[in-house]
């Protein structure tokens, strides 16, 4: 199966389950956030060199991982605090994003990003990504959840601009140990911290937006 069609196939089972998932809470979600930080984190310790100290790289992961993922069953709290549905644009814009920009990047191809991190990232596929979050948060506060201006402008950087930086980082840790995915969990996905790591940097800038300006 190819890439692209394992993509597709993933994606289109996978997604309606997360977003029913984000949109119910409760013990179903949290559990699914724990199961998910425990795998990627386990694959995140395989990343580790021979010359990082082995505490540091475990508290590092405590987190970069283990943290940040924690702040998504905050999010989703606040949520049903609130009322909003900040934890469902946070996930679907991920995946929107990503999509976009894995259409775009192949699609038209072009000059390289960071070749050396990241040899499949293209600017064509950043501009791709941005256009697919603006429509995509532009339509989610039309139908689904009202969004100031302020609200949508910073939802288009978190989706974007530090979903992209959370995907090239994640994908610096693997460099560092010369592998192309974290595991081999997800047919052509690779492994659940190669899915996760976009979220594993925007959801805390995600909460700390909220918890600033709406708690």
């Amino acid at each position: 199966m190819s890439a692209l069609k394992s993509r597709l196939a993933i994606g289109i089972t996978g997604f309606p389950l997360v977003v029913l998932a984000v949109l119910n809470g409760g013990w179903i979600f949290n559990f699914i956030i724990v199961l998910a930080a425990a795998i990627a984190f386990k694959e995140f310790l395989s990343l580790k060199s021979q010359s990082d100290n082995t505490v540091l790289w475990i508290l590092f992961g405590f987190v970069y991982v283990l943290g940040s993922l924690f702040c998504l069953l905050v999010l989703r709290d606040i949520d049903g605090l609130l009322g909003s549905y900040f934890t469902l644009i946070l996930f679907a814009g991920v995946s929107v994003n990503d999509s976009f920009s894995y259409i775009f990047g192949k699609w038209i191809g072009g000059k390289k990003i960071a070749p050396s991190i990241s040899p499949n990232k293209t600017y064509a596929g950043l501009i791709g990504g941005l256009v697919g979050t603006v429509f995509f948060v532009l339509l989610f506060s039309k139908f689904i959840f009202p969004l100031t201006v302020i609200d949508q402008c910073v939802f288009i950087i978190i989706l974007n601009i530090v979903g992209f930086f959370g995907d090239i980082f994640e994908s610096s840790l693997k460099r560092r140990v010369n592998i192309k995915d974290s595991s081999r969990l997800l047919m052509g996905h690779g492994g659940m911290l190669d899915r996760l790591d976009s979220l594993i940097l925007t959801t805390p800038v995600t909460l700390f937006y909220v918890i600033a300006y709406y708690l």
